[in-house]
């Protein structure tokens, strides 16, 4: 850890300017089964090149390390992570997540699966967004590796209802979203699909989303399918209020 806040330092004395930023808000669905979590993140954005004045510049480029947190009662977490923004439209990350679970999901065979104790993900993520018109594409491709509590039971992971090998696992996931924008709100479809590598089990749902901007806070729902090799296709609602006190440099 002393080695990161060293590179944040000599970081620091040649990436100007630099700006903190604060975000957080709640997020819900309603299937398995009905759940909803609190989160909160805040980072540092050093500007590398060019500049960010208007909302309309994209020519810049960032780094920005962060930290995060998250709880819904019984499942909390911390999450630390660098992202690198060579230019604004596109980024990679890397970061490491650590989950506390206390709970045995009703979805899930808890007996024979670890769904308690503690989760650690370790990850890279490639990040890219395009806009012309108030049309926006959004695309990101994610690679976890996890750590579970159990080397004899198969591991849970509750957030896409599927079941990965005991010990270790590689979970590999990959999101599209497709948006119009209409002023300060936003209509469009998210299609997301996650697989663990070792047992081959996956998560797969589409979704038509709805956004709108309030001052600082933008309020999102979506309804769509929602499967795994765990849980048939049903009907899941989403709902994400996400609340920015200081604004980020970053485009998404």
């Amino acid at each position: 850890m002393i080695y990161f806040f060293l590179f944040l330092s000599l970081l620091s004395a040649w990436a100007a300017p630099t700006k903190f930023d604060f975000n957080g808000g709640i997020q819900g669905r309603t299937l398995p089964s009905f759940g909803a979590e609190l989160y909160a993140d805040s980072g540092y954005n050093f500007l590398m090149w060019g500049k960010k004045d208007q909302p309309k510049d994209v020519l810049y480029g960032l780094i920005r390390p962060s930290f995060g947190a998250s709880t819904s009662g019984v499942i909390n977490s911390i999450k630390s992570e660098l992202e690198i923004y060579p230019i604004s439209i596109y980024g990679f990350a890397v970061g490491r997540q650590i989950l506390h679970s206390n709970y045995n999901f009703p979805f899930l065979n808890c007996d024979q699966v670890a769904c308690t104790g503690e989760f650690v993900r370790n990850y890279v993520e490639n990040k890219m967004v395009l806009g012309h018109k108030g049309w926006v594409v959004m695309g990101n491709f994610r690679i976890d590796n996890l750590h579970s509590p159990s080397r004899e039971r198969p591991m849970a992971d509750w957030r896409n209802v599927i079941i990965g090998n005991p010990g270790e696992e590689v979970q590999t996931e990959k999101k599209l979203l497709v948006a119009k924008m209409f002023g300060n709100e936003m209509v469009g479809v998210l299609i997301e699909n996650v697989r663990f590598e070792g047992s081959g089990e996956r998560k797969e749902s589409f979704a038509a989303m709805y956004q709108v901007r309030k001052d600082k806070t933008n309020y999102m729902y979506g309804i769509g399918g929602f499967h795994t090799s765990q849980q048939p296709m049903g009907l899941q609602i989403y709902f994400r209020i996400h609340h920015v006190a200081l604004p980020s440099l970053k485009l998404f």
